[in-house]
This record gives C-alpha cells, sequence and structure tokens, in this order.
C-alpha cells in the first residue's frame, strides 16, 4: 500500500480526454496509487477500463484502487477498494475480499473518526481540507481537523480535498501519510509535469525531515 501521492479520477476531466493514455501520463509522472472513481458508466464499460488500467498499473508498479465498486476490484484483481457512508459497510467488504486487497474508507469529520476507528479498513481518506471545486457537496475539515484526526487514530490518514503543491508541505507536517488529489494533477494540461511538481514537492517534505537535527 503507498499511497503517498494518490491521483483520484473524476467524470468531469475526461469528457474530451482518453482515459488510458492521461492517466500513463500521470504514472510517468510518479503518482504511486491511482483510483479508479466515476459515477456515470455502465458497470461493463468500467469493467473494460479497469482490465486496461490495471495491466497498465502493473507495468508501473502502482496500486489500483477502485471506488465503491467491491464487484468491479475482486473482477479485475485490484489491490484497493475504497467506500464511504452511502456504500457497502467495511466489515462487509473484509468478508467479501478477505486479505486479497486493502480497504479504504472516507471519513468527513474527526466525530466520525471516533465512530469508524474500530472497523476493518486499513487508511482513512480524510477531508475536505481545503476548499474544493471537485465536489458540490463536501464539509470543509481544515487543516486543524485533520491534525486532530492524526491524533485519534493509528491507520494513516490520506488527506484529500483542494490540495494543491503548494499546500502538500502543511499536510504532510500535520500528520498525513499520503495526499489525494483530483484537479491539482487531472486539471491541467500537461498531466505529466503536474504530477511531477507534485511528486517533487511530497518529496522534499521528507527530504527536509531527514536532514532536520
Amino acid at each position: 500500500m503507498n499511497l503517498f501521492v494518490y491521483l483520484v479520477t473524476d467524470d468531469k476531466y475526461f469528457m474530451e480526454r482518453d482515459l488510458v493514455s492521461t492517466i500513463e501520463q500521470a504514472l510517468q509522472g510518479g503518482v504511486t496509487a491511482l483510483q479508479y472513481r466515476f459515477k456515470n458508466k455502465s458497470a461493463r464499460q468500467m469493467y473494460e477500463e479497469l482490465l486496461v488500467l490495471r495491466e497498465l498499473t502493473r507495468r508501473y508498479g502502482v496500486d489500483l484502487v477502485v471506488n465503491d465498486r467491491v464487484d468491479l476490484a475482486m473482477a479485475v484483481g485490484a489491490d484497493g477498494v475504497h467506500v464511504g457512508k452511502q456504500d457497502l459497510p467495511p466489515d462487509i467488504v473484509r468478508k467479501i475480499v478477505g486479505d486479497s486487497m486493502y480497504i479504504g474508507y472516507s471519513v468527513n469529520s474527526v466525530e466520525d473518526l471516533r465512530d469508524v476507528d474500530h472497523l476493518p479498513i486499513d487508511y482513512v481518506g480524510f477531508g475536505s481540507v481545503y476548499e474544493t471545486t471537485t465536489k458540490e457537496n463536501y464539509r470543509l475539515v481544515g487543516i486543524e481537523g485533520l491534525r486532530q484526526a492524526v491524533k485519534l487514530t493509528q491507520k494513516p490518514i490520506v488527506a484529500i480535498g483542494g490540495i494543491t503543491h503548494y499546500r502538500v508541505k502543511e499536510v504532510l507536517e500535520a500528520g498525513a501519510k499520503g495526499v489525494a488529489v483530483v484537479s491539482a494533477i487531472l486539471g491541467f494540461e500537461d498531466v505529466k509535469k503536474a504530477s511531477e511538481t507534485l511528486v517533487q514537492a511530497c518529496k522534499s517534505v521528507y527530504r527536509e525531515r531527514l536532514f532536520m537535527p
């Protein structure tokens, strides 16, 4: 499980863009995980796209995570599945997938984190840390909420929501183990360069920590 730089797909960024070539650019740029997240496609279309992306992510040594659809995650042999409040409960997901993949869970407040910390999940997607245009209805937790969340759980937290390369330092120093992004990469025409910029920003934070007295 390597969710250091975690790219999440979104329908609106692929209206006039080829999915596979765009994702490959991001993988070339250094993203460490890909979450396949689409809301307006048929199960058959998603399955066929996931088969291609499964081979692509294996070639680059990148984790593939499927959002919501446990059946599709199992069908293509994904590395992980990500669910939230409206999806199958994590304990049921664990019964289905066993130890074949890891489970992520979306949490939108410190209070909710207390309620789900006992569940059989392997990481927590926590946010929105900043204001975001990716989702219309979201809950802003802020950087202080992220700091509190990190103190409440032993599970790794992946921060999401409005994260850009110039906010990475603040997010990682708050204790997040990774950053999940959409527009910070897909919002740019040059996806590879945007990925490289974000990856380098993340790496620079860890280099600073290594040399701190």
